[in-house]
């Protein structure tokens, strides 16, 4: 049986969403979900986790002292988990004076999740498990070095240089030569990496994207929902086509048949037939923060321009090539191209391989302003073989 691992670690991330306010259980699901990433060698994701993890600590080791003037407005179950001696004990005093909120505010750049707030809702009584005793700089360092490993190996260096700011910021404080010396040196490498991305003339891809969108009953709270997926930079269309039709080939009864749409044209699922369920899956590329959504160009040189900046992205495009009179491709006075821009719940790299489509629009070019396109794709092409040395 084809196992699910994109709802699998789904499930590992809502237990932990579950049990935010309990230090010792949130951190327990945030671990059992980095090493489910691993597994599947989703190196960004499981970085994420523990970057989650470190920010969890941090938090803690940071509003330790001031945890005796919580007012006493908060509920028994609430205040006897907060103030029990042993939990004060193993905190107050743990942070070394050596991070502030600014800290977990630039944590929070690489994974928003850090320093949410928590639902009232959420018990917050007092368990054991992780141990508040292990809730120390020390702890949240050795998570920050495992979230500068994982990020190595997807070779997001952009994320590394930060995350060694923090582990510096902890050796300065406590004049830990050897150990600064051993970061310095790993900052170095990881500066020289980046300009290794930079100036090589193939445009870096730290990963590819395919919207998948799901219609039938058959996928239950899927039906009628569309996702970006996150997929090694290796996979092409055709293996998460593969991927996807076993999983959920497995899936379906009797009475309902599987069948993957092959293009990415509009689906009203109104139209389509009962007892069968329809995957589309379409490639997608990210959106950079300063791109013209609206330009006539094609996008094959736009990743390649300026610098290597943090691969962080909740945005993500599509063009489909589309006639009037209904079909894909027609004649050069035909050809019309509909661009489709998809918004996340969320950026990638998250926790999670997969992330909702919240939003979706379109823009359409003329046949005019799609031959306008093209003939300014060729030649910025023209001009960039023309400008290397």
């Amino acid at each position: 049986m084809t196992v699910d691992r994109y709802a699998a670690a789904e499930g590992f991330y809502k237990l932990a969403m579950a049990y935010a306010p309990v230090p010792d259980l949130h951190i327990m699901w945030l671990l059992h979900l980095c090493d489910a990433h691993q597994e599947m060698q989703s190196w960004a994701e499981a970085a994420q986790c523990a970057v989650a993890v470190a920010g969890v600590i941090m938090q803690v080791v940071i509003f330790a002292p001031v945890l005796s003037f919580i007012p006493a407005i908060l509920t028994y179950s609430v205040w006897s988990f907060v103030t029990s001696e042993t939990f004060l004990q193993a905190l107050v005093g743990r942070n070394d004076a050596v991070w502030s909120k600014e800290h977990v505010a630039s944590l929070r750049k690489i994974c928003p999740i850090v320093n949410t707030d928590v639902s009232a809702e959420a018990s917050a009584a007092e368990v054991e498990g992780y141990g508040a005793s292990k809730l120390t700089v020390d702890s949240a360092v050795k998570y920050l070095q495992l979230a500068n490993n994982l990020f190595t190996q997807a070779e997001l260096y952009h994320f590394c240089a930060s995350i060694q700011e923090l582990i510096i910021s902890v050796y300065k404080s406590r004049r830990a030569y050897g150990q600064l010396a051993k970061c310095h040196t790993s900052l170095t490498n990881i500066y020289e990496s980046i300009l290794e991305q930079e100036a090589s003339p193939i445009p870096f891809i730290d990963a590819t994207y395919y919207r998948v969108g799901f219609y039938g009953e058959r996928f239950g709270k899927l039906n009628k929902k569309e996702y970006v997926f996150r997929e090694p930079r290796d996979v092409r269309l055709g293996d998460i086509m593969e991927k996807l039709s076993h999983i959920y080939e497995a899936k379906m009864d009797g009475s309902h048949t599987l069948h993957i749409i092959p293009d990415s044209r509009q689906v009203n699922a109104d139209e389509l037939q009962p007892g069968v369920c329809y995957l589309q899956i379409t490639a997608v590329d990210p959106v950079m923060e300063d791109e013209d959504l609206g330009s006539r160009r094609e996008r094959i040189f736009s990743l390649s321009t300026g610098i290597v900046r943090a691969r962080v992205f909740d945005r993500f495009l599509f063009d489909t090539p589309f006639t009037k009179n209904g079909k894909t491709q027609g004649g050069l006075e035909d050809q019309w191209k509909r661009r489709t821009v998809l918004q996340t719940e969320g950026s990638f790299p998250a926790l999670v391989n997969r992330l909702l489509v919240t939003k979706s629009e379109s823009l359409e070019f003329s046949p005019v302003e799609n031959a306008i396109g093209m003939i300014e794709t060729r030649t910025a092409a023209l001009r960039n073989e023309l400008e290397e040395p």
